[in-house]
């Protein structure tokens, strides 16, 4: 699969998490979420990080401040693939327009040394329905992307919303995650169908207890409900990102 966020980026983004003024995972207003992903060389990352200091996080901050974002966030990957991506940014806004703003600021500083050294890069644009924020400051980010059935993929949100949400929320309550949200992309550069669960946590304990909590759920399903959950996404299209939220900010 192409896709590889994390809008956050609900990038992800990744974007990764919304204010606590929209608590509700139901009737709330889109979130949309830029995300920006780059693969950085190894001995790059360095110079990559401490240039996205001085010349991106500067606008994300000021940004967040006039109220044209609502969220921002800078990661790095902590599991890595020959293809993918090593380092990324994210910011949601309530509008379109506020998001283009930031991307036209970020874009008026040529680009550092560091940030020329990316061999790749990818954007997406994504648009949340279903979210909810917690308390905390984010630490890690696990984006689950998957494909749901073409013929009807908002069957895979209402299966999540049935047979795990009621999980997720007490793993919110309990402090173990600061966020989760499903995203879908506003504009396509993978399958359509394409649905990412964007989940962050203070720390990678967080990580262990979330995971246990899902199989715990998991293994009280009956045979029907195991049998309809694997029947909302297509097989084997599952892929995964993990990564370390290095900076962040939100209202």
């Amino acid at each position: 699969m192409k896709m590889q966020i994390s809008a956050l980026l609900v990038f992800l983004l990744v974007v990764t998490f919304v204010p606590a003024a929209l608590p509700q995972t139901e009737s709330t207003p889109i979130i949309y979420t830029y995300v920006s992903q780059f693969q950085i060389p190894r001995a790059n990352w360095a110079a990559y990080s401490e240039d996205s200091e001085k010349s991106v996080i500067p606008v994300l901050e000021k940004s967040l401040a006039d109220g044209s974002i609502m969220s921002w966030s800078t990661f790095e990957q902590v599991v890595h693939s020959p293809e993918g991506y090593t380092h990324g940014a994210a910011w949601s806004s309530s509008s379109i327009a506020g998001l283009m703003k930031v991307l036209d600021e970020i874009r008026k500083s040529p680009p550092r040394p560091g940030q020329i050294a990316a061999t790749k890069h990818e954007d997406y644009l994504m648009q949340t329905r279903m979210y909810h924020p917690g308390t905390g400051t984010p630490t890690y980010l696990r984006v689950v992307c998957s494909s749901a059935k073409p013929d009807k993929p908002e069957h895979y949100t209402a299966v999540i919303k049935k047979m795990l949400v009621p999980t997720f929320e007490e793993q919110l309550k309990q402090g173990v995650a600061t966020y989760y949200g499903l995203d879908e992309q506003y504009v396509n550069t993978s399958a359509p169908s394409t649905r990412c669960l964007v989940i962050t946590y203070p720390n990678a304990e967080g990580i262990d207890k979330w995971a246990n909590a899902i199989n715990a759920t998991m293994s009280k399903w009956t045979p029907a409900e195991r049998e309809e959950f694997a029947a909302a996404s297509v097989l084997d299209s599952r892929r995964d990102i993990l990564a370390r939220i290095t900076h962040s900010g939100h209202k």
